[in-house]
């Protein structure tokens, strides 16, 4: 007898995800990124048996769908946890400050070991550079429209992290900015992005310790408090 997945269960998995992505955002522990991969895939099963749309039609669903299938049941994906610095002698343009880096050819082992729709979803839902391509803009794209699809679906919970992330849609709101990025950055006065990436990233340590120093916070939401 098949087991019947109940909107309960639904509601599980979708708090398991937004949990493992505020981990992930604290965190440079590899495997946090591996749960949010795997409570990515275990959501749209679960949505699916439930009744629920699925995510099928979602360019990061099937980016990371194919990135999580490659680390269960082939090999590593070898990822790292690395941030643009909040201060630097260099400009840096991004709408995000994370990245989480894979070696391009382990990204190119896991586009020959899926079909042509999820190599070409990770195309278009990731950022390559030179020797490593960002899987976070797919991650942070994909729990975007995960919390759209709550409030559309009658779907929305009440933990910490679903608040602080719907606190951070109300504010995209409020003031008319996207919902969604386009990943990737930029160094306006010149320079090369992937020497960059070699020599001018933080760790996340780092980057969390700045932003304790710079930045108040407030029910999610950071605000510059200058430097002393």
């Amino acid at each position: 007898m098949a087991t019947v997945v109940t909107k309960d269960d639904c509601l599980a998995e979708i708090k398991r995800f937004f949990r493992y992505y505020m981990i992930y955002c604290q965190s440079p522990d590899p495997d946090t990124v591996r749960e949010v991969l795997a409570s990515t895939y275990s959501i749209n099963d679960k949505l699916k048996k439930a009744g629920y749309p699925d995510f099928f039609d979602s360019n990061e669903f099937l980016a990371i769908k194919a990135v999580r299938n490659y680390a269960i049941h082939q090999a590593e994906i070898h990822n790292s946890a690395r941030a643009l610095p909040l201060i630097s002698n260099v400009p840096v343009e991004a709408d995000l400050r994370t990245l989480c880096l894979i070696p391009v050819n382990v990204v190119n082992a896991i586009c020959e070991s899926t079909n042509h729709k999820g190599r070409s979803a990770i195309e278009k839902s990731c950022i390559y550079y030179r020797d490593y391509v960002d899987i976070y803009p797919c991650i942070f794209n994909f729990g975007v429209q995960l919390f759209l699809y709550t409030e559309t679906n009658e779907l929305a919970i009440s933990t910490g992290e679903y608040l602080e992330f719907k606190n951070s849609i109300e504010y995209e709101r409020k003031h008319n900015y996207p919902h969604q990025v386009k990943g990737g950055f930029s160094l306006p006065r010149g320079g090369d992005v992937n020497e960059f990436i070699e020599s001018g990233l933080h760790s996340i340590e780092k980057k969390n310790e700045l932003q304790r120093l710079l930045y108040s916070e407030e029910n999610g939401m950071f605000t510059f408090k200058g430097i002393s």
